[in-house]
């Protein structure tokens, strides 16, 4: 997001390498079979002169290499180009136990920052950024590296778009807890042929079985029609719906006809999802409609709030989430 503080920038370990479709441990197996088979070896020869302490050594290193061996299947970041891909990635990674995770209240903001133009930006996202835990941001402009509030423990996933003069435009997210699973999808500008992101993640949640679904979409924009927003809606519906757990999804959804908000609703209403309200209500609009929305499934929300500023031209949402039981 052009030339950033150094409290944007990504800590070398809380960014993901795009370079590889899954990474995390990957040999801890290997050298756990060549342990075992080093102490089965030793224990067997000990076995004829010590045999009840050498069947308590092979039981502590059975359940050392099953406690080893189950931490290293766990898939900490997979990234996936399409809905299918991703679909398949979102139901490995449910299986997943963990204590640790994203904790609610929870305060989510969601901001196209209009790629920038105006480095100010930079500080008044910082300013929201010091209360939030989950962050949405439209024409995001990484520049040479993935923004991230390192010193804030917030990890980034970052999904390119337009690209202009080598330097990518898309959909950021910023979370205070690594993500299971980041899918990267995109849908192409009818008559531009750019391409438009959309940022897929999935989260843990502390001390819960349950995920959480986050998706920050940039809507195309260019249309005379409505089928193509429809389809790039579409390509999230088997992800949404198959999905067991709270699910939050915005960004800059470019609402700005009849036909489009109509399908927007549409697709809501099927997936069971509920427009959060904002008081006030300071929306960039066009011909009377909102552009920009969140919206949340078994989620439910306490304080709500937008913010004027002048350097975009849209202006932030934010939202304190409330799990439905709490």
């Amino acid at each position: 997001m052009g030339d950033l503080p150094d409290r944007f920038r990504p800590n070398p370990e809380h960014v993901e390498n795009s370079a590889t479709r899954v990474s995390g441990a990957r040999h801890a197996a290997t050298t756990l079979i060549k342990r075992d088979v080093v102490i089965t070896l030793t224990s067997f020869t000990l076995s004829i002169r010590y045999p009840l302490q050498c069947w308590l050594l092979r039981l502590a290193v059975t359940l050392s290499a099953s406690s080893a061996l189950a931490a290293a299947s766990v898939p900490q970041i997979v990234s996936a180009d399409t809905a299918r891909q991703c679909d398949t990635a979102l139901r490995a990674a449910r299986q997943v136990t963990t204590r640790v995770g994203l904790t609610f209240p929870l305060n989510v903001f969601s901001w196209n920052v209009h790629k920038v133009h105006k480095p100010a930006v930079l500080d008044d996202f910082g300013k929201l950024a010091d209360t939030a835990h989950l962050i949405f941001v439209q024409e995001a402009v990484p520049s040479r590296q993935l923004p991230s509030l390192a010193d804030q423990a917030f990890v980034s996933a970052f999904v390119p778009g337009y690209v202009q003069h080598e330097t990518p435009t898309g959909v950021l997210t910023l979370a205070r807890t690594p993500h299971l699973v980041h899918c990267h999808l995109l849908a192409l500008e009818p008559w531009l042929r750019t391409p438009k992101a959309t940022s897929v993640t999935l989260y843990p949640l502390a001390d819960r079985q349950e995920k959480l679904l986050a998706i920050n979409l940039h809507a195309i924009n260019f249309t005379f029609g409505v089928s193509d927003y429809q389809n790039q809606l579409a390509a999230l519906t088997t992800l949404i719906a198959e999905h067991e757990g709270p699910v939050i999804f915005g960004g800059d959804l470019n609402t700005w006809s009849p036909g489009r908000q109509q399908v927007l609703q549409h697709f809501a209403s099927e997936m069971a999802l509920v427009a959060v309200p904002f008081d006030p209500d300071h929306r960039v609009t066009v011909l009377g409609r909102p552009l920009d929305h969140l919206y949340v499934r078994d989620l439910t929300w306490g304080h709500t709030t937008t913010h004027k500023f002048t350097t975009s031209d849209h202006n932030p949402l934010m939202a304190t989430l409330l799990s439905d039981g709490s």
